[in-house]
């Protein structure tokens, strides 16, 4: 039955398409839990829902003139970044950490940091499995210097440093 509101969702084109789907092809949290489901039994699946979530959610919430960061929008690119690097997917899973990186660049207070926080580790971590040592470890050390008692960092830093040297 997901499946189903998958491919309805992925293939509607007109406004009767939406139509009858009533709403449900537009709310992100759908595509996000479905991924959830997908994500130990097929990773495609998994990705693809993961995408749809992503092109559902809006990455900036207009408020007047101003453009605010839409937190969610960027931790379910985030989550789908993290299904690209567990596919082996290097290059993409890169590049979607620094673009949740640069949408939060001026944004700061405790959501924005965690979530710099998160996105900084993840690209960490694709830069360790596409094999840039010197790039992860530089990474993996800026975590460290924001948030010095992140356990996980800490070990993966302190054995990538033994292997560097």
């Amino acid at each position: 039955m997901l499946s189903d509101l998958h491919k309805l969702v992925s293939s509607a084109e007109s406004e009767s398409d939406w139509a009858k789907l009533r709403g449900i092809g537009e709310d992100a949290d759908i595509f996000v839990d479905l991924g959830k489901l997908w994500q130990s039994e097929n990773l495609e699946k998994a990705i693809a829902a993961y995408q749809t979530a992503v092109t559902i959610s809006s990455d900036h919430v207009s408020e007047g003139d101003s453009k605010i960061v839409d937190y969610r929008a960027i931790r379910t690119s985030s989550n789908l970044g993290s299904l690209f690097l567990l596919q082996g997917n290097v290059d993409t899973a890169e590049r979607t950490f620094q673009e949740g990186l640069e949408k939060l660049a001026a944004d700061s207070g405790n959501d924005a940091e965690v979530l710099k926080t998160e996105l900084a580790f993840n690209l960490a971590r694709a830069y360790d499995e596409g094999n840039e040592v010197v790039k992860a470890s530089q990474w993996y050390r800026d975590v460290l210097r924001q948030h010095p008692e992140h356990m996980e960092c800490k070990l993966i830093c302190s054995s990538l440093m033994r292997h560097i040297s």
